[in-house]
């Protein structure tokens, strides 16, 4: 029987996972009463001081922002993206109060049963994405409209959370975006869009929900050039404060996780935004009931972090052997599917500068991340996505995402244009194979593609 092979799982395989590492850690802090002590207990709904200093230092040094370096009272420690997801939706949306949950398409497909229990399912709107990350003037477009069309004035808007209560601050509107080698499309927003970006956010009160994760898994696009010192872009929330006008509560919150870096079942990240914002973030039920989320996970990642034993793990293992699994991945693409029509979407290449071997700063672009793209034909020719996928998985042993599961659920305009758009389409993941199985599995492809044209 056919040994099935896993295209559409998003994490990193069982042996890039930093467990020597963390039971080095652990040996450390268990070994020493006064930090096991801490480590074991409730913890301070924020996180530790000493953990958030060096998460916000790691941080600056990771991306050297331009309003300076990144101090701790900008971070929370949280139980990973996901939870910390829910958190912000529960602190600072209101279900009738905000007024439409926009999500940038295709989306990342597990986030969205987030917003669906935090009770956004007929608000959620998807936004296309352009080659530069975003349609801009699709999303003004829905922003004008809707704040031209008739409601009841702010100070009687119908509202379930009140100041009161403890919710300060309540964003009339949301956008979920990743914006740094995106998932599902490895697409990096273009430094235009950004800007831009948050300046609509200013404008309509809304909140970017920022999620980083696949930021420090990069690599120049020229193979090369090293992938030590390549320059990272400004995240959204480094833009927001450095340009003039930054409000109290800002207009954007970077969520960042520790999985794909050391573990998945660490569950422990952060989250950066304005003083203010991350305190009230602190201040969630299930965090003031039981402290910090991730207390134990979290010193776990201080000594990772202070040692530099993340940090020489991800530059000396996962970035190397991603980077060859990625190559292998787009060699097997282009030999395979290309002859079938099939193309990688890329988008529009964000450059940055990178060190080559004699140290010179030298131009490059934007790659890593876990997922790319592929377009099939549009002709009527070509056989459907569902028709391909179907054989590959029914006599291929290949487990590989429809592109509809990327559509925003309860809004019908974005299952609409997936079918002229993403659903032709379909995301591949090179995080969870070795270069062997990920060439396999496209000669695999390949056939079940010239089968349904049969």
């Amino acid at each position: 029987m056919m040994k099935s092979i896993d295209l559409l799982i998003g994490r990193p395989s069982p042996d890039l996972q930093a467990a020597d590492k963390l039971a080095a850690a652990s040996q450390i802090i268990l070994s020493q009463p006064e930090r096991s002590d801490l480590a074991l207990t409730y913890g301070p709904d924020h996180g530790e001081d000493h953990i958030r200093r060096q998460v916000g230092a790691w941080l600056s040094q990771k991306y050297r922002p331009g309003p300076g370096r990144i101090t701790q009272d900008r971070i929370i420690i949280t139980n990973g993206a996901s939870g910390a997801l829910s958190s912000i939706l529960q602190k600072f949306t209101d279900p009738l109060y905000t007024r439409r949950m926009f999500l940038v398409e295709p989306t990342y497909f597990l986030a969205v049963q987030t917003f669906l229990d935090a009770g956004f399912g007929q608000k959620m709107r998807g936004i296309p994405e352009d080659d530069e990350g975003i349609n801009l003037e699709y999303l003004r477009r829905q922003l004008e409209e809707d704040s031209k069309a008739e409601c009841i004035p702010d100070a009687g808007a119908p509202i379930t959370k009140f100041a009161s209560q403890g919710y300060r601050k309540l964003f009339k509107y949301v956008l979920y975006v990743v914006p740094t080698l995106s998932n599902p499309t490895g697409k990096t927003m273009s430094m235009h869009h950004r800007i831009a970006l948050v300046e609509l956010a200013r404008r309509y009160d809304m909140l970017l929900i920022a999620d980083d994760i696949y930021d420090f898994l990069a690599w120049p696009g020229d193979d090369d050039i090293p992938h030590e010192g390549l320059e990272l872009p400004p995240r959204l929330v480094d833009i927001d404060r450095q340009m003039p006008g930054l409000s109290e509560w800002g207009n954007a919150v970077s969520n960042g996780s520790f999985s794909k870096l050391a573990a998945p079942g660490l569950r422990v990240g952060w989250c950066e935004a304005t003083p203010s914002f991350i305190y009230d973030l602190s201040t969630c039920g299930a965090t003031m009931s039981g402290g910090c989320q991730a207390q134990y996970t979290s010193f776990l990642v201080y000594e990772l972090l202070f040692s530099g034993m993340l940090e020489r793990h991800i530059q000396n293992t996962l970035i190397p052997i991603y980077r060859r699994r990625y190559r292998t991945l787009v060699k097997a693409i282009k030999n395979h599917l290309y002859p079938l029509g099939i193309r990688i979407s890329t988008g529009k290449p964000y450059e940055v500068s990178g060190t080559d071997s004699q140290g010179n700063r030298v131009p490059t672009t934007l790659s890593g991340g876990f997922f790319l793209y592929i377009d099939f034909p549009s002709d009527d020719q070509f056989p459907s996505a569902t028709e391909i996928i179907r054989i590959g998985r029914e006599e291929y042993g290949l487990n590989i995402a429809p592109g509809e599961i990327f559509a925003v659920k309860g809004d019908i305009g974005s299952l609409e244009r997936a079918e002229s758009t993403f659903n032709l389409g379909t995301r591949l993941c090179w995080a969870w194979n070795e270069e062997a199985v990920l060439t396999e599995a496209i000669e695999r492809f390949a056939k079940a593609i010239q089968k349904a044209k049969m």
